[in-house]
C-alpha cells in the first residue's frame, strides 16, 4: 500500500517535471519534509531544482516577517510588561514564573484563534468578579472588597494590558510568541505577495482560525493546494472525533480535491492485537518480543514505527531492544535535565541555596557529600583527597561544614573548586562558577571526539548563554533560588539529539512526530487514558464557556486532534500492536483509552485481545549462603584475644552476621549523625554515672546530693558525644532533655528505694563502677580471652549484685530462661545471656564472693516500675531468680566454651530465621 507523502511525491514530479523552483511544500513537522524528500529522489533521474519544504509553524513565522523565540526569553520580555501595570501585589521573579506559562499559552490561543484580546480578557476580569460575588452582594451592600479579594480581582483586571505591553516589546524587538507571529502572517496576508506560485499546504489537519485565514486568502488568490491524508471510516461518520476537522473543512472548501481520503480501514489487517501489560515495564518487553519476530528487511528499511505515547518509556524500550535490531532512528532525544552535567549543577545550587536559606557560613554536610560523591567532581580531584574529605566528615560527625575544613582535605585541589565552595552572595557569582565549570570541563573533554560528554555540555552552555545575556539585558533582580529555577525549567526542555539514519532501521517516536508517515508495523505503547488521548488540562486561565464562546480550542478540540493521529496512523499499517498498561500506580493510569474501545466496537476486521503474563519464573528457596571454616585460623585468633559477650550473642543470632563482623571486618562506615541516636543517649548517661554517682556506702541523702552535678554531668558528656553540634534547639535538644528525665526517674527510684531500705538497717555499698574484667578460657586447647565491661557491682547487704544499665525497656521475659540451653538457641535471650557472662567473668576475678548469694540484673530506665530485673528461671510458671553459684557458673562456661567450639569448627550460614535479619547490616549482602 503506497505511503501518503509517496503519493504526494508522485503528484508533484507529475505536476512539475522540470523544476520545482517556485513551489513550497507545507508539511506538519520537519521529520515529514525528510520522508517527503527520499520519496522525491526515488522518482527524480535528472538534475531539478526542489521546492522550498517548511513546516507549518517555519512558514508561518517566515510570513510573518517574525522571529519566535523561546518560552524562557519570552518569560523575561512578559516580567518586563508585568512591572509596567503590577497588580496590587507584585510578584516575585520566581513566583512569577509559576503562572506564567499558563498566560503564554492563553495569549497564544488568543492570537492563533484571531479572537479580539480585548474583549476576551475583558470578558475574563468579569467573569473572576462574578466568581467573587457574595450573598452580601445581593442586598447591594457597598462594603469594600477585603484584600484578598481586591489582589484577585486586581490580578485579573491586568490580562489586557499586559498583552498590550508585551505585544510592543516584543514587535519593537522583531521577536514574537508563536500566536503573535500567526495572527500577524494572517492579518496582512491580503497584502503579501509571495516569491512561491504554488504553496501546497500537505497532511495538515486541525487549523486554527488564523492558518484558515491564510490558506484562504492564498486559495482565492489560486496559489494554495490542500491535500489531506484521512480514511472514510472516521471521515464520513459525523459522530467520530478523528474527522471533525476534516468535516469542517470540506464543508467550507467544497471544490477541494479529496482523493487524498481512501478506505484502508475496509482491508483487513494481517494483524491487528491489543495487549494488555502489567505495569510500563512489561510493554518494553512486549516491544522486544514483537521486534524479535519481524523479518530483518522490515527492520532495516523504516517499515516499522514504535510510537511512545508516554516518552518516559523511551529507555526501557531502547534498554530492551533485540538483537535482531542493528538500526533505530530515535526521534525525540535524550532529555538535558536526565545528563550528569545538570544534576551536578543542581546539587550545588541546593546547597549553596540551603546555605544562604539558614544564614549561617557554614555548609550542610550532606550537600557536601552529594557534591563530591557526585561521579563528575572525581574529573575535579583527585581520588584521595575527596576520600580524606570523606572520612574526616563522618569520623569528626560533622553537620556543618567550613569552607576553611573542605580547603584542608581537598589541599591543591581546592583551587580548581573554589567557586563551587564560595559563600554566592548574588547570581553574578553563581553564574560564574558554573562559566568557570564549562571552560573546566571544556579542558577536560578536548581532545574527545564525538563524545556524548561533548554534546552534553554543547547544549548546557547554549542554555547557559541564553541564561546569561536575559539577566544582563533585564534590570529586575532575580535571586539565586530563581535562576535555579530558571535553569531547571529551560533545561527540563532542552535535548541532546540521539545521532541515527532518519531512513533506516526502526523508528522511535513520539505521537506527534508520526504525522503524515506510514508504516507497514506499528506498535503503539501507553494507550492510556490521561495520555493517549491526554484528556482534560488546567493549563489556561480562561474558562471553558468563555472559550467556547470566543471559539477558542479546549479539551475536546485537543482529544480530537489525537484522535486522528491515531486513527490515521493505523489506517495503511498491515501489522498493529496497541499496548495499554493495566496497573494504576504512580508512573500510569491502569484505564485503557477510550480509543481502544472504538476500535473493538466498530472495527470490521478481526482484533486479537492479549493479556502479558511475562516469563515464567523459578520460585526457588534463599539461595544459601555459606563460608567454609577453613584456614580462618589466624582471623579466629585474632578474634580470641577480645571475646565480648556482644560477640558470642552474634553468633548465635547468625553465625554469618558473625563471620562477615568480626572475622572478615566487613563493618557498616560511619555515618555523620545528624541528631542523637539511642547509643548517644546510652553513652552519655554511663559516663555521667561512672564520673559522678557516689561509690561505697550510698544512702538516700548522698544520692540526692549529686543530683545536679549528674545531671550538668550528663548535659556535657551528651555535648560530648554530639561533637560539638548545636544542642540548644531542635530534636538534639528533645534528645537532650529524654537523657536528663530518664536519668532523674534514676536517681529518684533510687534515693526514694534507699529511703525505705535504710530507714529499716539496710546498706547498699557500691564496689564496682564500669569495671573492666576478663578471663582466659580454654577451648580445644586454645586460651580465648573473656572480657567486658561491668557497669555496677554493688552489696545489698550479703547479696552480691551484678548490674547493667539499659537506657532502653527491657521486660521480665527478656532476663528470664526456662534452661540454660535456652541461652544457646534463643537469641531474645541475649540479655540474659550477657549478665550471666558479666557475672562469670567478675567472679572468676574475684573468688571471694564465690560462696556468697549472687545475682545479676537491669536496671530499664525506662522500666523502674519493675525495679531490678534479674536474670531468673520459669519453673512450673512461675519466675525464681537465678543465684549464680559454682554450678551456675559451671552451666555458663559450658555455653561459652560451646559457642567457641561451633566458631572453631562449624561453617558459617545465615540464619533460617528472617526475623532476625531485619535490623541487620548485612541483608542486603544475603538478600534478605
Amino acid at each position: 500500500m503506497k505511503a501518503f507523502l509517496e503519493k504526494i511525491a508522485e503528484r508533484l514530479v507529475k505536476k512539475f517535471p522540470d523544476s520545482m523552483e517556485n513551489i513550497a511544500i507545507v508539511l506538519p513537522s520537519k521529520r515529514s519534509v525528510i520522508f517527503l524528500k527520499n520519496h522525491l529522489s526515488k522518482l527524480i533521474n535528472k538534475p531539478i531544482f526542489l521546492p522550498k519544504f517548511f513546516s507549518i509553524e517555519e512558514f508561518i513565522e517566515e510570513l510573518s516577517g517574525y522571529r519566535v523565540v523561546d518560552n524562557l526569553s519570552l518569560q523575561f520580555y512578559l516580567y518586563q510588561s508585568y512591572l509596567e501595570s503590577p497588580p496590587s501585589h507584585t510578584d516575585t521573579f520566581e513566583k512569577f514564573m509559576s503562572w506564567s506559562s499558563m498566560l503564554l499559552h492563553d495569549f497564544n490561543e488568543v492570537d492563533r484563534s484571531l479572537v479580539d484580546a480585548e474583549s476576551v480578557f475583558a470578558n475574563l476580569k468579569e467573569v473572576k468578579e462574578l466568581e467573587n460575588w457574595t450573598l452580601e452582594n445581593w442586598s447591594f451592600n457597598s462594603e469594600n472588597l477585603t484584600d484578598s479579594q481586591e489582589k484577585y480581582v486586581s490580578f485579573y483586571n491586568q490580562f489586557y494590558n499586559w498583552y498590550v505591553s508585551f505585544n510592543k516589546i516584543l514587535s519593537d524587538k522583531n521577536l514574537a510568541y508563536q500566536g503573535m507571529a500567526y495572527k500577524k502572517a494572517a492579518l496582512e496576508i491580503e497584502d503579501k505577495s509571495l516569491e512561491w506560485e504554488k504553496v501546497w499546504f500537505v497532511g495538515l489537519n486541525a487549523l486554527t482560525l488564523s492558518e484558515q485565514k491564510i490558506i484562504d486568502n492564498l486559495k482565492s488568490r489560486d496559489i494554495a493546494r490542500v491535500f489531506w491524508d484521512a480514511d472514510q471510516y472516521y471521515y464520513n461518520n459525523s459522530n467520530h472525533e478523528a474527522g471533525k476537522f476534516l468535516r469542517v473543512q470540506r464543508d467550507k472548501w467544497r471544490e477541494i480535491d479529496f482523493e487524498g481520503v481512501g478506505n484502508y480501514f475496509e482491508k483487513e489487517k494481517q494483524q491487528f492485537n491489543i495487549i494488555a501489560c502489567p505495569k510500563n515495564i512489561s510493554q518494553s518487553k512486549v516491544v522486544s518480543a514483537l521486534l524479535g519476530s519481524f523479518s530483518e528487511k522490515d527492520l532495516q528499511e523504516s517499515k516499522t514505527a514504535v510510537v511512545l505515547a508516554d516518552e518516559g518509556l523511551l529507555y526501557p524500550v531502547l534498554n530492551h531492544l533485540p538483537e535482531n535490531v542493528k538500526d533505530i532512528n530515535v526521534t525525540m532525544g535524550s532529555p538535558l535535565k536526565n545528563t550528569p552535567f545538570y544534576s551536578f549543577i543542581d546539587v550545588i545550587f541546593q546547597m549553596q541555596i540551603r546555605t544562604k536559606n539558614h544564614k549561617r557560613d557554614l555548609f550542610y554536610y550532606n550537600d557536601v557529600l552529594n557534591i563530591i560523591n557526585h561521579p563528575l567532581f572525581s574529573s575535579l580531584a583527585s581520588f584521595k583527597n575527596i576520600h580524606n574529605l570523606q572520612n574526616k566528615i563522618s569520623k569528626k560527625n560533622k553537620v556543618y561544614i567550613s569552607v576553611d575544613f573542605i580547603k584542608n582535605e581537598l589541599k591543591s585541589d581546592f583551587e580548581k573548586v573554589n567557586q563551587i565552595f564560595v559563600f554566592w552572595k548574588n547570581i553574578n557569582e553563581s553564574l560564574s562558577c558554573v562559566r568557570q565549570l564549562i571552560i573546566l570541563f571544556r579542558e577536560i573533554l578536548s581532545g574527545k571526539k564525538n563524545s556524548i560528554e561533548s554534546e552534553i555540555l554543547f547544549a548546557f552552555s547554549k542554555s547557559f548563554n541564553l541564561i546569561n545575556s536575559l539577566i544582563l539585558e533585564n534590570n529586575f533582580l532575580v535571586e539565586i533560588k530563581t535562576l535555579h529555577s530558571i535553569f531547571s525549567q529551560l533545561l527540563s526542555k532542552e535535548v541532546i539529539p540521539f545521532q541515527g539514519e532518519p531512513l533506516k532501521g526502526i523508528q522511535l517516536m513520539g505521537i506527534l512526530e508520526s504525522r503524515t508517515l506510514d508504516f507497514k508495523n506499528v506498535i503503539l505503547l501507553s494507550v492510556n487514558e490521561g495520555l493517549l488521548p491526554k484528556g482534560k488540562t488546567l493549563n489556561s486561565f480562561i474558562p471553558y464557556d468563555l472559550k467556547v464562546h470566543f471559539k477558542m480550542p479546549t479539551y475536546r478540540e485537543s482529544d480530537a486532534v489525537f484522535s486522528y493521529h491515531f486513527y490515521r496512523l493505523l489506517q495503511r499499517s498491515e501489522n498493529v500492536n496497541v499496548l495499554y498498561n493495566t496497573e494504576s500506580d504512580d508512573f500510569g493510569s491502569g484505564e485503557k483509552s477510550r480509543f481502544i474501545t472504538q476500535l473493538l466496537s466498530e472495527y470490521k476486521g478481526r482484533i486479537n485481545e492479549f493479556v502479558f503474563g511475562g516469563e515464567e519464573l523459578e520460585f526457588t528457596e534463599d539461595k544459601e549462603i555459606i563460608i567454609k571454616n577453613d584456614s580462618l585460623q589466624q582471623e579466629i585468633e585474632n578474634w580470641s584475644k577480645y571475646v565480648s559477650p556482644s560477640s558470642l550473642n552474634k553468633y548465635i543470632n547468625c553465625s554469618l552476621s558473625f563471620y562477615y563482623h568480626y572475622l572478615a571486618k566487613i563493618r557498616k562506615e560511619d555515618e555523620v549523625s545528624e541528631f542523637a541516636e539511642p547509643n548517644n543517649i546510652g553513652t552519655a548517661i554511663h559516663e555521667a554515672l561512672n564520673k559522678i554517682y557516689p561509690k561505697g556506702v550510698i544512702t538516700s541523702q548522698s544520692v540526692n546530693q549529686i543530683k545536679e552535678d549528674l545531671l550538668g554531668k550528663l548535659e556535657e558528656e551528651f555535648i560530648e558525644e554530639m561533637k560539638g553540634e548545636d544542642v540548644s534547639k531542635g530534636k538534639n535538644y528533645l534528645s537532650l532533655q529524654i537523657s536528663k528525665k530518664l536519668t532523674q526517674n534514676f536517681v529518684e527510684f533510687e534515693e526514694s528505694f534507699l529511703k525505705k531500705f535504710n530507714s529499716r538497717g539496710g546498706t547498699l555499698n557500691i564496689l564496682e563502677s564500669e569495671g573492666e574484667f576478663e578471663h582466659q578460657l580454654q577451648v580445644n586447647q586454645k586460651l580465648f580471652t573473656i572480657k567486658g565491661k561491668v557497669d555496677r557491682v554493688d552489696e545489698m547487704n550479703n547479696q552480691l549484685r551484678i548490674i547493667d544499665y539499659k537506657t532502653g525497656k527491657v521486660s521480665k521475659s527478656d532476663v528470664s530462661i526456662t534452661d540454660f540451653n535456652e541461652l544457646l538457641e534463643n537469641p531474645n535471650k541475649s540479655k540474659a545471656f550477657q549478665l550471666l557472662v558479666y557475672a562469670y567473668i567478675y567472679l572468676k576475678n574475684n573468688p571471694k564472693y564465690s560462696d556468697r548469694e549472687v545475682i545479676a540484673g537491669n536496671f530499664s530506665f525506662k522500666n523502674l516500675k519493675e525495679e531490678l530485673l534479674t536474670v531468673s528461671k520459669s519453673i512450673n510458671r512461675k519466675k525464681e531468680t537465678i543465684i549464680i553459684n559454682k554450678a551456675v557458673l559451671h552451666n555458663v562456661e559450658e555455653i561459652i566454651s560451646e559457642v567457641i567450639h561451633k566458631i572453631m569448627n562449624e561453617d558459617f550460614r545465615k540464619t533460617t530465621e528472617t526475623r532476625r535479619c531485619e535490623y541487620c547490616d548485612y541483608k542486603v549482602i544475603c538478600n534478605r
